[in-house]
C-alpha cells in the first residue's frame, strides 16, 4: 500500500488494529503509547509524532519502506523543459 498522507496511514493502522481483534488500549499497550495517542492517530490528527507512529507500525509488524525512483525515472524528466514547453503554448494561445 502507498501511503500518500496522513488519512492513509490512519487507516491502515485501524485497519491492522481490527484485523488483529486489537482494542485501541492494546495496541497501546503493545506500543507503549496512551489509548488517546492511538485515537488521535487513527483520526489522522496532524499532531502525531513520528517516532510513535514508527513504534506503533513495529508493535503491529508493518516495516515501513521508503522506494526511490529508479535513475532512470529521475533523469528521463527536465523540468526546465516541461516550463518552455508551458511558456511557449501559453505565448502561442495569446
Amino acid at each position: 500500500m502507498n501511503i500518500i498522507s496522513v488519512k492513509d496511514l490512519a487507516s491502515l493502522v485501524k485497519q491492522e488494529r481490527k484485523n488483529r481483534g486489537w482494542t485501541q488500549v492494546q495496541l497501546a499497550e503493545r506500543s507503549g503509547v496512551s489509548r488517546d495517542w492511538i485515537i488521535a492517530l487513527e483520526q489522522a490528527k496532524p499532531s502525531i509524532e513520528l517516532a510513535l507512529v514508527l513504534r506503533t507500525l513495529k508493535a503491529l509488524n508493518l516495516p515501513l519502506a521508503i522506494n526511490q525512483p529508479s535513475q532512470s525515472v529521475q533523469d528521463g524528466i527536465d523540468l526546465n523543459d516541461i516550463l518552455n514547453q508551458t511558456r511557449q503554448r501559453d505565448n502561442e494561445s495569446s
